[in-house]
């Protein structure tokens, strides 16, 4: 049997009959409250007879739209021609070193026997926790830790905008503080894609003082200061209180010689007028505060998922994956659909599932770095 997707969502309040829904129409395609991910996982696990991974969002959708405190869940059915192994870690933030080399202790094991069967194409699909500041170090583990050019894809939980506390779980395991992951070996190429369509919005500047993801001064000033002078630039009065919504607009763009190659959120502001990001910036970076709008954000996921669809070989896709960095559903508001519509555009009418992040991965062959925000990630599932 070729490989088929399915998606599928709910907004219904009680967590037991939510994931029932969801799962029934995801079921159905193969063929605001908030919720306890353990027990919509558990729950899961009782109504489909395997275990599902997942993780809290910032917003989540379906190729039907996007909704808040909701639930969606996508299914891929396949045959023989693809092997998986799943894990499941705590304790990324105290020791990420540790959590990361954990979910890949039996990925040498898989693929030995996954190469045995000539299936030797792979990719690990990798949710983190999103407010631990050490994606991109358990990311580079996890990397260093399967094997040369191995397609890393997946996202950063999120807590609808509160920046609380996120949580992430397989099987019967969940949790803040944590990360899960599958690691698949196929026959056939899985495609991956990113883009970001955002542009400066400020001069080039200089981070003057950082350690691992604060930063504390850019061009010799507090980072936060700068931050409001930039937004009064615009007519707007940023304090302590009000700054989340305006930082995670506005996120920092690092330069790769004169080209913008990542974007870092900054998601609070310290007593001193430092600023938490999403991920590290090395001190000494070039950054400029971005900017963007609908129409060209669109236009940067279409081309995220064009080069997914090159990535699949020739392939036709029989659903994707979308992660999608939550400040880019800040941006569209409710013109959200023409996120989903880009994407659509060039895989047609496939089964569609993602969530808005508090971070992206995506690393692959061609790529430096691999932690993103303000991107989209598309990845293509091949039939």
């Amino acid at each position: 049997m070729a490989t088929v997707t399915g998606s599928g969502r709910s907004s219904n309040p009680d967590s037991g009959e939510a994931i029932v829904e969801a799962l029934n129409q995801a079921k159905a395609t193969l063929a605001g409250p908030n919720y306890d991910l353990g027990k919509l996982l558990s729950d899961g696990k009782e109504h489909l007879g395997v275990d599902l991974m997942g993780s809290t969002t910032a917003g989540e959708f379906t190729e039907e739209g996007l909704t808040h405190n909701g639930v969606v869940v996508y299914l891929i059915a396949t045959d023989d021609d693809t092997m998986v192994s799943s894990a499941f870690a705590q304790g990324m933030k105290d020791s990420p070193l540790v959590a990361a080399a954990s979910v890949c202790r039996e990925f040498s094991k898989l693929k030995t026997a996954a190469f045995r069967e000539r299936k030797i194409r792979s990719t690990t699909i990798l949710l983190t926790d999103g407010l631990s500041g050490e994606g991109e170090v358990v990311l580079k583990k996890v990397s260093e830790k399967t094997s040369a050019f191995q397609q890393i894809v997946g996202g950063a939980a999120g807590d609808e905008g509160a920046f609380n506390e996120t949580s992430v779980g397989y099987g019967d395991q969940s949790g803040a503080d944590s990360l899960a992951c599958y690691h698949i070996f196929s026959k056939k190429s899985w495609g991956v894609g990113v883009g970001h369509g955002l542009r400066p919005a400020s001069e080039k500047m200089r981070i003057t003082k950082a350690r691992g993801n604060v930063v504390y001064e850019i061009d010799g000033k507090p980072a936060f200061e700068v931050y409001q002078a930039h937004a009064k630039s615009r007519g707007v009065e940023l304090t302590r209180e009000n700054a989340g919504p305006y930082l995670i607009g506005n996120e920092l763009g690092v330069y790769f010689f004169n080209k913008i190659s990542k974007a870092r959120a900054p998601l609070s502001v310290g007593d001193d007028g430092s600023l938490s990001c999403a991920a590290n910036i090395a001190q000494g970076s070039s950054v400029a505060i971005l900017d963007g709008d609908p129409e060209s954000m669109a236009n940067a996921a279409r081309d995220a998922a064009e080069e997914a669809k090159k990535h699949l070989a020739g392939e036709e896709a029989a659903g994707v994956i979308l992660f999608d960095c939550v400040c880019r559903g800040m941006i569209f508001k409710d013109k959200f659909q023409q996120e989903i519509d880009a994407v659509r555009d060039v895989f047609g009418d496939v089964p569609i599932a993602g969530y808005l992040t508090y971070g992206e991965i995506a690393r692959y062959k061609g790529t430096m770095g691999g932690w993103h925000n303000t991107t989209a990630v598309v990845l293509a599932i091949p039939k």
